[in-house]
C-alpha cells in the first residue's frame, strides 16, 4: 500500500536554503578569494579605448582552476557596474560565428524591446542603460527571432550593436569560453570583425576569452591574424596557501560551521592551490560533519580528501586517460614517472622513456595538450596539469588498475 512506503525525500526543513562550497566546473563560489587584483586589471582594460590593445583579452589557465568562474565574474561586474550589453558564448558550443550573431540578434531584439518599441528598421528614441540614458537607436534590418541561419551578417549585425550601445552610453562585451576550441579559421573570421569594428569604425566594442594554456601553441601562435596576436593574455594562477585557506575556513564560518586548524591544514594540503579542489573538499568536509552547528575534524577532512581525490579520478581524469591513443598513453605515463623527479620534464627525455619516436614528438604534445592533462612547461617541456594526475597515474599502473599500451615506435 502507497500509505506504507517510506519516505525517500528528506524534509524541506532539513534542506538548506544555500551551501557553502560550489563543486561545479563554471560554478561560482559563495567566496571567490584571491582573484580581485587579476578582475580588477581585465576591468580596467575592458573600461580603455575599445581600440587598444587592452580592448581585447584571454584569460589562460588548465581545467579546474576558474577561468569560467572569472568571466562569469567579470561579465555581472559589466552589467552590473557600467550598464554593458554583454554577449556570452561558448567556443564548443557549435559554429563560434553563428552562435556569436544568435547572441547579437537576441540583443538587438532586447534592445528593441526593452522601453516597448518594436524590434524593426530604424528604431529610435530607446532609453537603456545606467541612468536612463536616452539615445536613437536603428538596425539597418528587423531583428528576426525565428530565423534559421545565422552568420553571414555577423560583422554588419554586431558593428549596428555596438554603434547602436555607443549611442546610449554604454559597450557590448564578448565574451567566449572554451575559446581553445575554435577551428583557426572561424577565429581569424571573428578577430577580422571585432578589430574592424573596433578599431576601423571605432564603434563600441571589446572582447574576453578564456582558454587552456595550450593555445599559445595554436591561435595565439598564429602569424595571419593581428587579432589573435594582439590579444593580451592573462594567466591564473594556482591559490596561494594564505588565499586556499580563507576560501575554505570563511564560508564554513559564514554558514555557521566550524573547523579547526588541524582539519584546515589536512585539507589545504590536499587542495594544492586548485580552486575546483577547494570547492570539492570543502563540500565534502561539510557533508560529511553534518551541517552548521557541527565541527569538522581531521577525520572529516581526510574523509573528503579521499572522496575528492576519488571524484577526480573518476570524473575527470579515468574518463580522459580512456580517450587516448595507446601512443599518447604511454607519452602521458613516462610524463609522470618523470614528473616524480621534475616538475616538467623535457618533451626529448618523455619520448626516450617512452621508448616513442622524437620525430612525432610535436603530435603527442599537441594531442596531449588538447586533452587537457598536460599544460606547457616552458620551452620544449611540458607538465602535468593538475598535481593529482602524476600520483594517480604512478599508483594505478604499479596496481594494475591502468594498462600502458606496449608499443611500436610509432604514433
Amino acid at each position: 500500500m502507497a500509505g506504507d512506503r517510506p519516505r525517500y525525500f528528506p524534509d524541506k526543513s532539513d534542506v538548506p536554503d544555500a551551501l557553502p562550497f560550489t563543486p561545479g566546473f563554471g560554478s561560482t563560489p559563495s567566496c571567490l578569494v584571491g582573484r580581485d587584483e587579476l578582475i580588477r586589471k581585465v576591468c580596467t582594460l575592458l573600461a580603455g579605448d575599445p581600440a587598444s590593445e587592452g580592448g581585447a583579452n584571454v584569460l589562460l589557465a588548465p581545467r579546474g582552476m576558474g577561468k569560467t568562474v572569472l568571466l562569469n565574474e567579470i561579465e555581472g561586474a559589466a552589467q552590473e557596474e557600467r550598464g554593458w550589453l554583454v554577449l556570452a558564448v561558448a567556443g564548443t558550443d557549435g559554429d563560434p560565428i553563428a552562435e556569436t550573431h544568435k547572441a547579437v540578434v537576441q540583443a538587438q531584439h532586447s534592445m528593441a524591446q526593452a522601453h516597448g518599441e518594436p524590434a524593426r528598421r530604424q528604431v529610435s528614441g530607446v532609453s537603456l542603460g545606467a541612468g536612463g540614458v536616452s539615445a536613437g537607436v536603428s538596425f539597418e534590418e528587423e531583428p528576426d527571432l525565428r530565423r534559421t541561419s545565422y552568420g553571414d551578417d555577423l560583422r554588419r549585425d554586431l558593428g549596428e550593436l555596438a554603434g547602436a550601445a555607443a549611442r546610449i552610453g554604454v559597450r557590448v562585451l564578448l565574451t567566449m569560453d572554451e575559446m581553445h576550441a575554435i577551428p583557426l579559421a572561424k577565429a581569424r573570421q571573428l578577430g577580422s570583425y571585432i578589430q574592424h569594428i573596433a578599431k576601423r569604425e571605432r564603434q563600441a566594442l571589446v572582447f574576453l576569452g578564456a582558454a587552456l594554456p595550450y593555445i599559445t601553441e595554436t591561435l595565439l601562435a598564429d602569424r595571419k591574424s593581428t587579432f589573435l596576436q594582439r590579444l593580451a593574455v592573462h594567466k591564473v594562477d594556482s591559490l596561494s596557501e594564505q588565499e586556499a585557506r580563507r576560501g575554505l575556513r570563511e564560508p564554513i564560518l559564514t554558514h555557521g560551521g566550524l573547523i579547526g586548524d588541524d582539519a584546515l591544514d589536512t585539507a589545504n594540503s590536499a587542495v594544492a592551490g586548485h580552486p575546483y579542489m577547494l570547492q570539492l573538499v570543502g563540500d565534502k568536509m561539510w557533508r560529511a560533519a553534518g551541517g552548521p552547528g557541527r565541527p569538522i575534524t581531521v577525520s572529516h577532512a581526510k574523509q573528503a580528501v579521499a572522496e575528492a581525490d576519488e571524484s577526480l579520478q573518476d570524473h575527470l581524469f579515468a574518463p580522459t586517460w580512456q580517450s587516448l591513443s595507446d601512443t599518447d598513453k604511454r607519452f602521458l605515463a613516462a610524463l609522470a614517472a618523470l614528473a616524480e623527479s621534475h616538475e616538467s620534464p623535457r618533451v626529448a627525455a618523455v619520448c626516450e622513456e617512452a621508448a616513442i619516436g622524437k620525430t612525432s614528438a610535436s603530435a603527442y604534445r599537441r594531442r596531449l595538450l588538447l586533452s587537457g592533462m598536460v599544460s606547457p612547461g616552458g620551452r620544449g617541456r611540458l607538465k602535468l596539469a593538475h598535481p593529482a594526475i602524476g600520483p594517480w597515474l604512478r599508483r594505478s599502473i604499479v596496481a594494475g588498475s591502468l594498462r600502458v599500451p606496449e608499443g611500436d615506435n610509432t604514433g
